[in-house]
């Protein structure tokens, strides 16, 4: 066992000057000395000579009053340097650092990151939104659990950016199945999602024309008025404001019911052979 060490050593020591790390003050006996290694590692931007300084601290002095910024710096480290990589392994960093230290003075900062990790790796409106849902999720959290936090309104501005896209996200369906498919129904779920959970949306007018032109092309000509109603008195100067007028012109023209296909007949029953088929004829005469 020794042999085999001694022939690692040589590599293991490589690794250490080749990331920057001074083995001797790796090794040192006190975690002040191995502390201050790591901030000035980290200041210097040098991420595998500072996370290896960190985790000296957190598994050689577990009692260490550093203890908990070492950690927290090693969640850091990784954002910092960041890459999809990266901000997992800082979620997970973080998530450590609440778990064992949730009444720590950075607790609610942690909290913050792990949602701007998310938040980083966030795509566009027309791409997979699982990371903005993430993100979301994470922000609503320090706000239940840290109401008084610091990043209250830093978290909010995060929120509204998150909830934008999301709704963004849900307007290009809706659009998609309305332009290209012609799939009414389908855009018209996308729309009403839109007005029912994001009404804060910035581009919440468009989503109101574009619900009433799929109600119109359906045949809902009783749906499509209101929200062409409410567009014309909500949004007075909206670039829609004289389509949504030539449109309900059109359809308050229209006569009759709207011109949805009508309900089935009711099914017809045989007449009974004891009841003549024309009460109100005369009985035959007798024989």
């Amino acid at each position: 066992m020794r042999k085999a060490a001694a022939l690692l050593l040589p590599f293991v020591l490589g690794a250490c000057a080749h990331s920057g790390v001074d083995v001797a003050t790796l090794s040192s006996n006190s975690d002040q000395v191995v502390w201050e290694a790591a901030q000035k590692a980290y200041e210097k931007k040098n991420w595998d000579a500072a996370r290896q300084h960190f985790k000296r601290i957190i598994d050689g002095f577990p009692q260490s009053e550093h203890g908990p910024a070492a950690r927290l710096g090693l969640a850091e480290s990784h954002f910092q340097e960041g890459g999809a990589a990266n901000y997992i392994l800082a979620i997970s960093e973080y998530r450590d650092f609440l778990t064992l230290y949730p009444s720590h003075p950075k607790s609610d900062y942690a909290q913050f990151q792990v949602g701007e990790a998310y938040f980083q790796q966030k795509n566009s409106p027309d791409r997979d939104q699982a990371p903005t849902e993430k993100a979301l999720a994470e922000y609503e959290r320090l706000l239940d659990v840290y109401p008084k936090s610091t990043y209250v309104e830093q978290t909010r501005a995060r929120i509204h950016e998150c909830r934008q896209s999301l709704a963004r996200a849900e307007f290009n369906a809706g659009y998609f199945y309305q332009r290209t498919r012609q799939a009414w129904r389908a855009a018209i779920l996308r729309y009403e999602g839109i007005v029912n959970d994001y009404p804060e949306y910035d581009d919440l007018e468009q989503v109101i024309f574009r619900m009433a032109e799929c109600l119109a092309a359906s045949g809902r000509k009783a749906e499509a008025l209101p929200y062409l109603g409410r567009l014309l008195a909500e949004y007075p100067t909206s670039r829609y404001v004289d389509d949504a007028r030539k449109l309900m012109t059109t359809l308050e023209q229209r006569q009759g019911p709207d011109s949805s296909p009508p309900p089935p007949p009711p099914a017809q029953t045989a007449p009974s052979p004891l009841v003549s088929p024309n009460p109100t004829s005369p009985p035959p005469p007798r024989p």
